[in-house]
């Protein structure tokens, strides 16, 4: 069969079945999703292995600072995480 005939026939029936604004809103939720909480997760490394090294050069304030923010992040991601299983399991 070729590209066209195919074509012809498969795009009627998907526009029927496929809901292509919400296949859209999908695809952005899942983008927007997969970059924040990797950006905040790397929050949490970042913040914890520089405390690590603020707390070696003997700068407890900064390490503290640090931690705290690996701390603040790694609660984001979970808090994501837990919103994300409830809204799956809702559906």
């Amino acid at each position: 069969m070729s590209g066209s005939v195919f074509g012809a026939l498969v795009a009627p029936l998907a526009a029927k079945l496929v809901d292509w604004g919400q296949l859209l809103n999908v695809v952005e939720a899942a983008l927007l999703a997969g970059v924040g909480i990797t950006a905040v997760f790397a929050l949490v490394i970042y913040g914890s292995t520089r405390a690590g090294d603020l707390r070696r050069r003997a700068q407890p304030v900064a390490a503290g600072l640090n931690a705290a923010l690996a701390v603040v992040s790694l609660a984001g991601v979970l808090a994501a995480v837990a919103f994300a299983v409830s809204v799956m399991l809702d559906k």
